[in-house]
């Protein structure tokens, strides 16, 4: 009876330290996960100064335009342009670096292998801007926001996206005085939104760029160019996708202005 207790005493014993090594282990690896969650694809969060700027409902307070039809030969006499160049930057270990006036970025490299990165647009000599847009792909769903970073001052300007991925890469005006971006529907919706922000060198960075004017229809159609006259029209080539008796895509195309004055 004796040797009886003392096997079940063991055992309890036994058990009791089990349980134990389990949670420690437990504790081991939420914590792990917990660091990975908390991960981030870029330094963006180390920039003391950025700002957010394109929320929709700053621009429903703000002034609308609408766009016209135009022909495809009033869109072409446009002169096209190319506002973000893709220079060479430095590259390592599937990153890639931004160096400004105060820091270096690091940015993880958005690839085939690699869904939760960033992607390197170029920069702007002009207005002294990098672009960079951040992707975040998990189970099928894609979200993505676009980047402007000032060289000179190290101001960060994050561009709110008008769907769930990234608005579209600015163009600029003529003369530097407005840049506009686009989101073409996404999933089911109709909806093309078209924004405007107004830039001022003269003012302190916060206010460098402005909520100007946009333009949210549903027309079903999507962008594929945009190209300025000037600093107050702008020419927009469209396009509405179908497939074919053999399943293959084929675009039509439609041409619009608009006056943002």
């Amino acid at each position: 009876m004796k040797n009886i207790l003392t096997s079940l005493l063991l055992i309890i014993i036994s058990l009791g330290f089990g349980v134990q090594s389990c949670e420690k282990k437990n504790e081991k690896t939420t914590e792990k996960t917990s660091i990975k969650n908390n991960e981030t694809n870029s330094e963006i969060d180390t920039v003391k100064d950025k700002i957010e700027i394109g929320f929709v409902d700053t621009f429903e307070k703000l002034p609308k335009f609408v766009i016209d039809p135009t022909s495809e030969a009033e869109f072409n006499v446009q002169a096209e342009t190319k506002d973000f160049v893709v220079d060479k930057i430095e590259k390592s270990n599937n990153c890639f670096y931004i160096q400004t006036s105060k820091q270096k970025l690091k940015f993880k490299e958005y690839g085939d292998n690699e869904h939760n990165g960033s992607e390197y647009l170029g920069f702007n000599k002009n207005l002294d801007l990098f672009a960079v847009q951040n992707n975040s792909v998990t189970e099928g769903l894609g979200f993505a926001e676009m980047t402007l970073i000032h060289r000179s001052t190290n101001f960060v300007y994050e561009i709110i996206s008008l769907g769930d991925w990234s608005v579209s890469l600015p163009k600029m005006s003529m003369n530097n005085k407005f840049m506009v971006y686009f989101q073409n529907p996404e999933y089911e919706s109709k909806t093309l939104s078209i924004a405007v922000l107004k830039i001022d060198k003269t003012q302190p960075s916060k206010h460098f760029l402005k909520e100007y004017s946009s333009c949210f229809v549903d027309n079903g159609l999507s962008i594929e160019e945009i190209r300025w006259k000037n600093d107050d029209k702008i020419y927009f080539k469209m396009y509405k996708s179908s497939l074919d008796e053999n399943g293959n895509e084929f675009k039509t195309y439609k041409y619009y202005f608009a006056k943002i004055n």
